[in-house]
């Protein structure tokens, strides 16, 4: 048999490229996603660990290939602070604020179609015609 030497296309029978070609998809997928900042640094590292026996005559290897990702974006909110008796609290609606809608519990629905004349179309509010 015929010696080769160990490369990285070669070692561990091409393992170190198929962890590769893992990590890149994954940066890839990272660099595609619109929830992480578009410009971060992503890297792929690969380190390879090579351990001799203590006659130098063989060793063990062991391949590592791990990636950093981008960073998640940021999602900005306002707080407001205060008290709540003897707590304090933060709040994101603005205390002040009046309710924007009033509170005066459910309403009774209104059947539009027996409402509206279905010859002329035209809205009827009770018996009489909407001018």
């Amino acid at each position: 048999m015929t010696e080769q030497p160990v490369t990285l296309y070669t070692l561990s029978g091409g393992a170190a490229g198929e962890l590769f070609d893992r990590e890149m998809e994954r940066v890839t997928a990272d660099i595609l996603d619109l929830n992480t900042e578009a410009d971060a640094v992503r890297t792929i590292t690969i380190k390879v660990k090579i351990k001799p026996d203590v006659n130098r005559n063989f060793g063990t290897c062991g391949i590592f290939v791990s990636s950093t990702l981008g960073a998640p974006k940021s999602v900005a909110s306002t707080m407001f602070f205060g008290r709540k008796g003897d707590r304090a609290v933060a709040v994101e609606n603005v205390p002040a604020q009046k309710e924007l809608f009033d509170t005066l519990g459910t309403r009774p629905v209104v059947d539009f179609k027996k409402h509206i004349d279905e010859e002329t179309g035209e809205v009827i509010n009770g018996e009489h015609r909407v001018q």
